[in-house]
């Protein structure tokens, strides 16, 4: 059975008895009790399942994403297999960012593949400087001449390749970008952008008062749902892009909180 496979039937049994256990999943998919661990680490890093001892339950915050978007409840966990995951999403995504810019903008990029398909399609003329925590936004950078490229240092988180703690925060303090481009895993209209990684979280929400403007960024299926840890408060964001047109019924609570939706 592939790990996708393994990742669905983990998500099915949580749903139907809102917990598993480690040894039984090993019996049942016929592997080690190593190799369930780590799926059920991959999908609690996902905001997917709460790991507990022996093996997981439904998370407290999930959202029946049926409700608010038509596509698969399983999302790939390695950044490769995210880069291709809702692909054509991202990339409407990332034309409607590139409205946003001007030459000479000071810009802050957090992690996240939506942010890297941005950085795919920004002219190779433009002018600006750019600062990003995330090493292949940065390395993807590397033949735009026109561009200053500034690499906020720090501990690497391995599953996100964005780097956290105490020098990217410090960093951060002595900026104030004209634009913050934020990678969005969840986001709702009670709390705002959350997500599941502690640090992940402190750099974000750094980033959001670094900058003049709050953009999040996210595919729709990250709509009206919610991570344990608040990033950036609902009213702190400044626009939403989705690949959505601008009139569907979901977006019309983002709007009516006063955010610029495109």
């Amino acid at each position: 059975m592939l790990k996708e496979e393994r990742h669905q039937y983990i998500l099915a049994e949580i749903r139907k008895n809102n917990k598993v256990l480690s040894s039984e999943l090993s019996q049942r998919l016929n592997v080690s009790e190593d190799t369930v661990r780590r799926d059920l680490r991959e999908l609690s890093d996902l905001g997917s399942i709460r790991r507990v001892h022996g093996g997981a339950v439904k998370h407290q915050n999930e959202i029946n994403l049926e409700e608010h978007s038509e596509v698969s409840s399983y999302i790939p966990f390695s950044y490769e297999d995210r880069e291709v995951y809702s692909k054509a999403k991202k990339e409407i995504i990332a034309e409607k960012a590139i409205s946003m810019l001007n030459d000479d903008f000071v810009i802050l990029i957090d992690g996240g593949t939506t942010n890297l398909e941005l950085v795919k399609k920004l002219p190779k003329d433009f002018k600006g400087t750019i600062i990003t925590n995330c090493l292949p936004i940065a390395s993807s950078l590397v033949g735009h001449r026109f561009v200053d490229v500034y690499f906020l240092g720090g501990k690497i988180l391995p599953n996100a390749l964005v780097t956290v703690g105490y020098s990217v925060m410090n960093e951060l303090k002595e900026i104030k970008a004209d634009v913050c481009f934020l990678g969005t895993r969840s986001l709702d209209t009670s709390r705002g952008i959350t997500d599941i990684d502690r640090e992940e979280v402190e750099v974000k929400n750094a980033m959001s008062k670094a900058a003049n403007k709050v953009v999040s960024v996210a595919t729709s299926d990250k709509l009206n749902t919610a991570q344990p840890f608040l990033c950036v408060s609902v009213d702190k964001v400044n626009v939403l892009i989705t690949e959505l047109d601008t009139n569907e019924p979901i977006l019309k609570p983002f709007k009516d909180l006063g955010m610029e939706i495109i």
